[in-house]
């Protein structure tokens, strides 16, 4: 199964990373004068930062200013082949040419369930075992991984900001998503929300209908 793991968010002496978007719609109204910056980001009020969260989604660019780091873990090759097409992020994936795979696929419920779920599990065992083979002969990792499922687990840190997040939210929590990446976006913003509580508000102010 999935997991994902928040390893850091936008930081530094902001203790609150809600208030860095206070702090950037003050900036963009002018008025910044009427502060200190430290007043936004340590004594504003907790009631008024709510609300400027949610009023983000008029002008997301504020958004932007929020940025995650996630671990994501146990997720197949075919799903994380579909995430990094999201390009406003950062990716560092288990490299295939230095590591090598370890056993235990991704098989998706369709395939479990079906009368040929025996086949593809010993089709995926043999190609995990002629793997072996081929790196105990002198393969190298890089050449002997050309044999490989896409149903092998994968490991992705991925950094994004929040503007991104939602916006892979609204495309990837949809019911056309594959099952798998809808499950790790909902993920995703589980961990989110462990420091952006309004995080479900947000996703269904800025997603609307394209979710249901």
């Amino acid at each position: 199964m999935v997991k994902v793991k928040l390893i850091s968010w936008s930081g530094g002496k902001v203790k609150d990373p809600r208030r860095l978007i206070v702090l950037a719609a003050k900036v963009s109204s002018g008025k910044l004068s009427e502060k200190d910056p430290d007043y936004y980001l340590e004594k504003y009020p907790d009631s008024k930062v709510r609300d400027w969260i949610l009023q983000s989604v008029k002008f997301p660019s504020v958004q932007e200013h929020i940025v995650f780091t996630f671990l994501i873990e146990d997720i197949s090759r075919v799903t994380s082949h579909q995430l990094i097409r999201h390009r406003i992020a950062s990716y560092t994936q288990e490299s295939q040419r230095y590591a090598k795979v370890s056993d235990g696929p991704v098989i998706p419920s369709s395939i479990e369930s079906s009368p040929l779920s025996k086949r593809v599990r010993n089709f995926i065992s043999e190609a995990y075992a002629l793997y072996d083979e081929l790196i105990s002969s002198g393969i190298p990792y890089e050449d002997a991984r050309y044999i490989l499922p896409q149903a092998v687990k994968t490991r992705i840190l991925m950094t994004l900001n929040l503007r991104e997040l939602l916006h892979i939210a609204c495309l990837r929590l949809r019911s056309e998503a594959q099952w798998e990446i809808r499950e790790l976006t909902k993920r995703m913003i589980e961990e989110a929300s462990k420091v952006i509580p309004e995080m479900p508000e947000l996703v269904r102010r800025v997603c609307g209908e394209t979710l249901q």
